[in-house]
């Protein structure tokens, strides 16, 4: 909803221009209408972790179509029901459309709609990049080479769009994740917005992980809200910010392997006034989420709703032979391992004094 009229509205009018019809239509930030006939699309977001974000949908007279694009990132089936099931007008044709790349089979929407258990009612259309390599770049097409070379279980899911199994060497599973879901957290008695850098922010870098995590005074950590994404060092910094005074936190934790004091100086250039306590893995990735993973195992890792871009990269991440960084979840990691575990021999180093809210004490 954020971004569609920056991203599908534009593209949309790209087409209109094409055919000659711009003047048909009438477009805004939130929809478009066909003058002559009266007939709308409209862009909605929906925030599954509220429980009254569906009924916003639902209460839309006349909707025939429902169009669900980057289905991937959505994991609430009762929330799809919901509007799946609006989609009933009696002498109309309606449709329900998913866009989406293949993601892991414990995906509600692999076990409601797969061709490998086909449904009458569902058409399915799967295509790859060379359905369209003619119009690719030359450089997209050797990446997709090289990974193919290096990796064909990797290659398969990106660029064919081959379903992921549970594959042994994964840590988390979705029905792990969905355990430890709750609506809201307890009082808290800290909070940290815990920050895994990218060193440049390029179209083809990895992303900046920005991840809020809270404690309670029983000891159990809570995930709050996830910004990670493909920022400059100025918006990254910016980013966290926010972050930090929506959610009312107390320090920032920021990784310094990739850019040294780069993540210190980045916030203190926008917020001064706060403290930032950096960390340094001495060990892997994977040595360093093993225990946060066991955590989860204990119950003592909460999601407080829907976190669906750190969730999918939670259940894909295969730490055995992965080649991207998984920013999101080192993020994650390095929070978590700051509340709760950072008193014990996991691989880390850390600088700066930790400050202590007045009024949260553990």
């Amino acid at each position: 909803m954020v971004s569609a009229h920056i991203s599908i509205i534009p593209e949309f009018l790209e087409k209109l221009e094409l055919l000659k019809i711009v003047d048909q239509f009438e477009i805004t930030q939130s929809e478009i209408i066909h003058q002559k006939t009266g007939s709308r699309i409209v862009f909605k977001g929906i925030k599954t972790s509220q429980g009254t974000a569906t009924a916003n949908l639902k209460s839309i007279q006349g909707v025939t179509t429902f169009v669900l694009d980057e289905g991937e990132e959505m994991h609430d089936e009762d929330a799809f029901d919901r509007i799946d099931l609006s989609i009933r007008a009696k002498n109309n044709h309606n449709r329900v459309i998913v866009v989406m790349n293949p993601s892991n089979r414990e995906h509600m929407l692999f076990k409601k709609f797969t061709p490998e258990k086909p449904r009458k009612d569902t058409t399915y259309i799967h295509t790859t990049y060379l359905d369209n390599i003619t119009n690719l770049n030359e450089s997209f097409i050797e990446q997709a080479e090289r990974t193919k070379s290096i990796n064909i279980g990797r290659y398969e899911h990106l660029f064919l769009g081959a379903w992921l199994d549970n594959a042994e060497g994964l840590l988390w599973k979705r029905p792990l994740i969905e355990a430890n879901r709750v609506d809201g957290p307890p009082k808290l008695a800290r909070k940290v917005v815990a920050i895994d850098p990218a060193v440049t922010a390029t179209a083809n870098s990895d992303e900046t992980g920005i991840v809020v995590v809270g404690i309670d005074h029983l000891g159990t950590c809570y995930v709050l809200e996830d910004c990670s994404g493909i920022y400059s060092p100025n918006e990254w910094a910016q980013v966290a910010k926010d972050a930090f005074k929506a959610n009312d936190c107390d320090y920032y934790v920021g990784e310094s392997n990739q850019g040294g004091d780069m993540v210190s100086s980045n916030i203190k250039s926008v917020d001064p006034m706060q403290r930032v306590k950096m960390v340094r893995a001495t060990r892997g990735k994977y040595a360093r989420a093993e225990p946060v993973y066991s955590l989860y195992e204990q119950g003592k890792v909460k999601h407080v709703g829907y976190h669906s871009k750190l969730e999918s990269q939670m259940v894909g991440w295969n730490p055995l032979d992965s080649k991207n960084s998984p920013d999101r979840v080192d993020a994650l990691v390095w929070g978590v391992t700051d509340l709760l575990l950072s008193n014990t021999n996991i691989g880390t180093s850390t600088s700066g004094n930790i400050p202590r809210h007045k009024n949260r004490r553990l």
